[in-house]
């Protein structure tokens, strides 16, 4: 029926809706060897008393699966995200090839502390580190 409506240019939006809105597809990485692309986030994990919870930070290598990092706290803070992020590097040992960092638009992730500190940590080892939300 709309190949039809469409060739009789009859096919117009109706309403008061708003139009469709074409969004560019985001950027995705592919990676052909460990330590090249990682993913990371922050989950609640259900402590022993009804209402508490503990945030697991986990840090994944995308191309094997493996978990390059993690730490369980109290407090979800960008301190603490930067912190693991800058041993995960270190224990790899890939301080001096280019990384991508891929993770959601959680505060922790968007923090100044953890910016700042890949910022320096890359201009120290001369390695490349984007971060990708």
């Amino acid at each position: 029926m709309y190949r039809v409506l469409r060739q009789a240019n009859q096919l117009q939006h109706r309403g008061r809706a708003a139009k469709a809105v074409r969004k560019a597809k985001p950027t995705s990485f592919t990676a052909t060897g460990p330590n090249q692309v990682w993913m990371w986030d922050i989950t609640w994990l259900p402590g022993p008393v009804k209402g508490e919870y503990y945030k697991l930070y986990m840090i994944e290598d995308l191309f094997s699966r493996y978990p390059v990092g993690w730490e369980v706290h109290a407090e979800e803070t960008g301190e603490l995200a930067a912190e693991l992020l800058q041993r995960s590097v270190l224990a790899q040992r890939c301080s001096m090839s280019p990384l991508v960092l891929h993770s959601d638009n959680g505060a922790p992730m968007k923090s100044y502390t953890l910016k700042a500190k890949m910022v320096r940590a890359a201009s120290i080892t001369d390695t490349t580190l984007w971060v990708y939300s």
